[in-house]
C-alpha cells in the first residue's frame, strides 16, 4: 500500500499554459473554475519581470475533456482576474490595475468573449483565487483593502445580492474596514526585521502581513480565514480568523490560529453535502533557518525567507474548517527549493478534485512561475476518515 504522505497523489500533471520566456515573464495569480457542463476554465495573468512589461495580459485557457487538453482563448488586458459561476452565469472579477477598483465582466459563450468591465465597488480592493460563500440571498467574498503605507493592511467583506445583475453596482456593497491586528510578541522572534536582513534577498516591509482571505460558513457562522506572513515567514503555519455579522454587515478580527501552510497562499474547498472542508497549502521544512541554508539562499536569489518554501503542496481535510487532518501530498519538487507548486485553486469534478497550480519549474525562482499545471486526484473523498463519527450531534 502506498503512503499518500510520501508518494504524491497527483505528481503527474498537464501543462495548461507556459510563459513565452521565463527570463522575461511569469504567471501571477491564475484561477480555475468549472462550468455546469463540466468545462474547465483558467484565467492566468501573465506579468513581465522588471523591464519586460510588454507581455502583460490575461491569458484564458479552456478544456472540454476534464483538463487533459487545453485550448487558448483570446487574451484580455487585465492584471488580475478570478472567474466564477454566479447562479449559472459566468462572471469574472477583474482589475485593469492590481489593487484598483472592484470590476466585473461577464461571458455568455464559455469564455470566448467578455463584456466591457464595470466598476461595482470603488477603492483599493483586491483578492485572488480564494473561497467565496454562495449564501441563500447573497454571495460573500472577503477581500484585502490597502491602507496608506500598508499594502494588504485592511480587510473587508464584499456582498452581492443574488437575483440581480452582477453588472449592477447597486447590487454590491462592502462592510467596514478591519485594521490589522496587533501581532503578539510571542508569535515572532524578530529574526528578519525590515532593514536588517543579512540572509534575505528581499522581503515584506511589515512584521505581519495578512492577505488573501478565504470565505466560508461553519454551522451558520460566516468566517474569513487569512494567510499570515509573520517575520518574513519565520513563524509559519499561523492564520488570522475573522467573523462576519450579516445583519450588521460587520467584519471583525477574532483570533490567530494554527493552520498548516498558512504562511503561503492556501485554498479552501467547502464540501457542504459531506459536511467537510478540503484545503490545499504549502508546507515548509526550515522556516527559521535552523539548518543554516540562509546565506546560500541569498546567493542563489531565493525569494524571501527560508519559510517561503513552496515545493511541497499538500491536501488536508476538516469538519470545522479550523482543525486539519492530512490527506496527502499532492505534488512536490523534492530536490530543488527554487521550484514550486503553489497558489492552488481547485474544483470538484464529480468524485475527483481538479487542482490548478501556479508552478515554477524553469524560472529559477520559487515565486515567479513559468507554468500553469493541472492535477487530478481521483476519488479524493476516500482519503478522509469519518471525523463525524462519535461526535455529539
Amino acid at each position: 500500500m502506498t503512503n499518500p504522505n510520501i508518494e504524491p497523489l497527483a505528481q503527474d500533471f498537464v501543462i495548461a499554459a507556459q510563459v513565452p520566456d521565463p527570463r522575461q515573464y511569469f504567471f501571477h495569480d491564475p484561477d480555475l473554475t468549472r462550468l455546469d457542463d463540466g468545462t474547465l476554465l483558467i484565467a492566468a495573468p501573465q506579468w513581465g519581470r522588471p523591464g519586460h512589461d510588454r507581455g502583460l495580459c490575461l491569458r484564458l485557457l479552456r478544456s472540454r475533456n476534464g483538463g487533459s487538453e487545453w485550448e487558448e482563448l483570446p487574451s484580455l488586458p487585465y492584471e488580475e482576474a478570478t472567474p466564477f459561476l454566479l447562479d449559472g452565469n459566468l462572471v469574472m472579477f477583474v482589475q485593469e490595475r492590481c489593487h484598483g477598483d472592484f470590476q466585473i465582466v461577464t461571458s455568455e459563450d464559455a469564455g470566448e468573449s467578455w463584456s466591457d468591465p464595470v466598476t461595482v465597488l470603488d477603492g483599493p480592493i483586491w483578492n485572488i483565487s480564494t473561497a467565496r460563500l454562495h449564501h441563500e440571498d447573497n454571495v460573500y467574498w472577503a477581500m484585502d483593502f490597502d491602507l496608506p503605507h500598508y499594502g494588504h493592511g485592511g480587510k473587508v467583506m464584499t456582498r452581492f445580492e443574488r437575483g440581480r445583475s452582477p453588472l449592477d453596482s447597486d447590487a454590491w456593497s462592502v462592510s467596514n474596514v478591519v485594521d490589522p491586528p496587533v501581532l503578539p510578541e510571542s508569535l515572532t522572534r524578530s529574526l528578519y526585521p525590515d532593514g536588517n536582513r543579512p540572509q534575505l534577498a528581499r522581503g515584506w516591509k511589515h512584521k505581519l502581513v495578512w492577505l488573501e482571505p478565504n470565505t466560508i460558513e461553519v454551522n451558520g457562522r460566516i468566517r474569513a480565514i487569512t494567510r499570515c506572513v509573520i517575520d518574513e515567514y519565520a513563524s509559519a503555519g499561523v492564520a488570522a480568523i475573522l467573523d462576519y455579522n450579516q445583519e450588521a454587515n460587520r467584519l471583525d478580527f477574532t483570533q490567530f490560529s494554527s493552520w498548516p501552510g498558512a504562511q503561503c497562499k492556501f485554498f479552501v474547498v467547502p464540501d457542504y453535502e459531506a459536511r467537510m472542508y478540503w484545503m490545499l497549502s504549502n508546507l515548509t521544512t526550515n522556516s527559521q533557518d535552523l539548518l543554516g541554508w540562509g546565506d546560500r539562499m541569498r546567493e542563489t536569489g531565493y525569494h524571501g525567507g527560508p519559510g517561503n518554501e513552496r515545493r511541497w503542496l499538500f491536501l488536508h481535510y476538516s469538519i470545522d474548517c479550523l482543525n486539519w487532518f492530512p490527506a496527502g501530498c499532492v505534488a512536490r519538487w523534492p530536490d530543488h527549493a527554487h521550484r514550486s507548486f503553489m497558489y492552488p485553486s481547485a474544483v470538484v469534478d464529480h468524485d475527483d478534485l481538479v487542482i490548478l497550480s501556479r508552478t515554477s519549474r524553469d524560472s529559477g525562482d520559487q515565486h515567479d512561475a513559468d507554468l500553469c499545471t493541472v492535477h487530478r486526484i481521483e476519488n479524493f473523498r476516500s482519503l478522509a476518515m469519518n471525523l463525524h463519527g462519535g461526535g455529539l450531534h
